[in-house]
C-alpha cells in the first residue's frame, strides 16, 4: 500500500506497529474478513486513526470459487506447490484440465473510521490458470495464474508491471477515488 501510495504524501502503519496479534478471519467472505481486521485495527489504535485492512484471495470458477477466503490455508504454511497441487488434483477429479480454467484474484478493502463509519472498496482481476506454475516473481498463486488479454502468469512479470494491474491496485484504485476526487 505505501509503494502505491507513495506519490500522495501518505504513509500505512502497519499493524504490527501497535500489537504482535492478529485477529481471527472468522469471516465468510472477503468483506467480513476485511472489516474484522479493519476493526479490530482501530478498537488497538483507539480509533485514534482510519483503518484500512484487506482480505484477498484466489476464485477459481469450477471449484465454487475455491481456495477463495481460505487460500492462504490451501498454502499450509506458504506451501504455494502444495496448493497447486491440491487445485490441479480438484480440478482433474472434475474431470476437467487445470489449462485455461477461468479464475479471478479478489481483494476486498475495507475503511473503518469508527465502528459506525465503515466504507468498502473492491478489485477483481479475472483470467485463466495455466500448470505448471510459470516464474519466480510475485508470490503465492501468481505463477499459475494468467490476467486476461495476457500471456505471461504473475509470476513471470514485474512487480511493477504487477502493481499497475493487480486485484490490490484495482480496488486501491476507487479508494483513491473515493478519498481524492469526491
Amino acid at each position: 500500500f505505501n509503494k502505491i501510495f507513495s506519490s500522495l504524501d501518505i504513509t500505512f502503519l502497519p499493524l504490527s506497529d501497535f500489537t504482535k496479534k492478529s485477529p481471527s478471519e472468522t469471516g465468510k467472505s472477503y468483506k467480513e474478513n476485511a472489516l474484522i481486521k479493519a476493526e479490530n485495527a482501530g478498537n488497538i489504535t483507539s480509533w485514534r486513526f482510519p483503518c484500512l485492512a484487506d482480505d484477498s484471495g484466489l476464485s477459481i470458477k469450477i471449484l465454487s470459487n475455491q481456495p477463495g477466503i481460505h487460500s492462504s490455508e490451501w498454502a499450509l504454511k506458504d506451501n504455494y506447490l502444495r496448493a497447486f497441487d491440491i487445485i490441479k488434483n480438484k480440478i482433474e477429479n472434475k474431470g476437467q484440465s487445470i489449462e485455461g480454467q477461468s479464475a479471478s484474484f479478489n481483494c476486498c478493502l475495507a475503511l473503518v473510521y469508527n465502528p459506525a463509519k465503515k466504507y468498502i472498496f473492491n478489485g477483481v482481476l479475472k483470467g485463466t490458470l495455466t500448470f505448471p506454475p510459470r516464474g519466480t516473481k510475485g508470490f503465492g498463486y501468481d505463477p499459475i495464474f494468467i490476467p486476461h488479454r495476457a500471456k505471461k502468469t504473475l509470476g513471470e512479470i514485474s512487480k511493477n508491471e504487477k502493481n499497475k494491474i493487480s486485484h490490490r491496485k484495482l480496488a486501491l484504485d476507487k479508494l483513491k477515488v473515493f478519498l481524492f476526487e469526491k
